[in-house]
């Protein structure tokens, strides 16, 4: 009897023992061990930006019903690379149930809304990372912002002023946020005056770098025509009539036949006083414009 059970114990070794090398052979592993696995390939495809091996890994790894947590916010990322925002608003969404307080989530999310023409959504978004994780920023994250909100900002700096304090603040569009809190003091007028100059000039387009941020923007060249030709707007009302210059031979460079770009290059051009350029880009329009003619014949 004490032999028989020797015996079988011993089985019951060896064969422990043959699973074990069988293992070691085939490369099995637990689900932990695959788990771990798989966020590394993940992280690794995200590093060589191998997007589309991203999310093929770990579909993978859901098939097999135990997702790595810790990889939604990699796999929201690389939809978003490659262009299926629906399905990266999702998984951004599953994020953020997991982890609420993710700041780069939050921020794919407005990237997102601005990919998507939801323009107010995106800044709706950014002033509420301002706002709410001010402590938790990083300088990168906050330069990141900045980035990404100034076209946007600024386009319509009146209504970001007043509807969107922090991201105001950061762009350096206005008033502080402190400041706007605090009661006013009364100034004299000559005091209130320089004031009212120095916000001027504050408010003012630094057409140069605006042309750059555009130019560099990953849009249609149709919505960076737009984009210039609207910054040129913003500097020819702050009188920077070089700026506008500038912002407009930008767009004319990018699309040479821009009706809106070569109209107001023609009557910016009059107003500097270089008539004849002016003549000559109007007659170069597709269309005949009696309207520009007459403004420069004026």
């Amino acid at each position: 009897m004490k032999k028989r059970k020797q015996n079988r114990a011993e089985r019951t070794r060896r064969k422990r023992a043959r699973r074990e090398e069988k293992r070691n052979v085939k490369g099995t592993m637990t689900m932990a061990e695959k788990k771990i696995a798989t966020i590394e390939q993940i992280r690794a495809h995200m590093k060589k930006k191998e997007y589309a091996e991203v999310i093929n890994t770990f579909a993978d790894m859901l098939e097999q019903g135990n997702p790595p947590e810790e990889c939604f916010g990699d796999v929201a990322r690389a939809y978003f690379e490659l262009g299926d925002y629906t399905r990266a608003a999702s998984w951004v969404t599953n994020t953020l149930s997991k982890d609420p307080s993710n700041i780069e989530i939050r921020m794919l999310l407005a990237r997102i809304c601005q990919r998507e023409k939801r323009a107010d959504d995106a800044l709706k978004l950014y002033e509420h990372i301002l706002a709410v994780h001010s402590k938790a920023l990083s300088d990168e994250q906050r330069e990141e912002i900045k980035r990404l909100a100034r076209l946007d900002a600024q386009l319509h700096s009146d209504q970001t002023r007043a509807a969107y304090p922090h991201i105001a603040d950061l762009l350096g569009l206005g008033t502080s946020v402190e400041a706007a809190a605090a009661p006013s003091p009364a100034v004299p007028a000559s005091a209130a005056s320089q004031r009212v100059g120095a916000d001027l000039k504050k408010k003012s387009v630094d057409a140069a770098a605006m042309a750059a941020e555009i130019l560099s923007k990953q849009i249609r060249p149709q919505e960076k025509c737009r984009a210039l030709n609207a910054f040129a707007g913003v500097a020819y009302m702050d009188g920077d009539y070089a700026g506008a210059k500038l912002l407009l031979m930008e767009t004319i460079q990018l699309d040479p036949g821009n009706i809106d770009a070569l109209r107001n290059m023609a009557l910016l051009l009059h107003e500097m006083g270089d008539h004849e350029k002016a003549i000559a880009l109007a007659a170069k329009m597709r269309k005949t414009d009696f309207l520009l003619l007459r403004a420069l014949k004026s």
